[in-house]
């Protein structure tokens, strides 16, 4: 059996519940992408884990006219919010993302650029519409899932600016800490990694800053803490790094 095979046997279709009852179940086609992105929804729902649509944390409507449409991913590229950002109200980081990145005066995005977000409860927040291809990693974003952490996950060292001898100032006083990957983000994002692949031949996990030809904050994301994740997961899941 050759790989494209292998894909049409396994990956054209899969179950999902109407309504949240277990008794009726529909087979959703694959090449029907809102049914597929839907059903991708229902299987983190089942699995126990809360799901957050975008019209729940009051998402800014996308300019979907200028949007280009993706599928067939491949690759997930995990991020980490930022060195300005903590473990916070998910559903308000959400929304300063999304403005901060639309609303840039160069290359404005058209619409928050990660397909998912993950905050520090472990909560699941819908992004960019999984039907339309990402805006998180430079030149880089076909075939590509951009899954982000709601939190800064860098050491204080990263980045070698003003921001980092601040940082760095801050624990030799004993005012900061290194940062952790709580265990229920943790949990949550090693789950919902293998949902997705229950729907998209996924052969590669890497950290934003693995990717190649990345700028500015993309050669830091998503920290080194981040990053440790993202190898931890590389090792359970046996993905190739980028």
């Amino acid at each position: 059996m050759t790989l494209a095979d292998y894909k049409i046997e396994h990956w054209t279709s899969t179950q999902t519940v109407l309504d949240g009852e277990k008794q009726e179940t529909v087979s959703i086609s694959v090449n029907d992408r809102a049914a597929t992105r839907q059903a991708i929804i229902n299987r983190a729902r089942q699995g126990g884990m809360n799901f957050v649509e975008r019209s729940d944390w009051a998402a800014h409507k996308n300019r979907s006219a200028r949007m280009t449409n993706d599928w067939d991913y491949s690759k997930i590229a995990i991020h980490h919010a930022g060195r300005s950002f903590s473990c916070g109200p998910a559903a308000l980081q959400l929304q300063e993302i999304q403005d901060m990145q639309m609303g840039k005066s160069v290359a404005p995005s058209d619409d928050i650029g990660y397909h998912y977000a993950l905050d520090c409860y472990g909560n699941i927040f819908e992004g960019r519409d999984i039907r339309f291809k990402g805006e998180n990693v430079h030149n880089y974003n076909t075939g590509v899932i951009g899954i982000v952490l709601l939190e800064n996950l860098t050491d204080s060292e990263e980045g070698g600016d003003g921001v980092a001898k601040v940082r760095k100032f801050l624990d030799t006083v004993g005012l900061s800490k290194r940062p952790q990957v709580p265990d229920k983000q943790k949990q949550s994002v090693s789950k919902f990694i293998d949902i997705l692949r229950e729907f998209f031949y996924i052969n590669t996990l890497g950290g934003h800053r693995e990717f190649p030809g990345q700028i500015g904050e993309g050669k830091i994301c998503p920290g080194n803490v981040g990053l440790s994740l993202v190898k931890e997961l590389r090792k359970s899941t046996g993905l190739s790094a980028p």
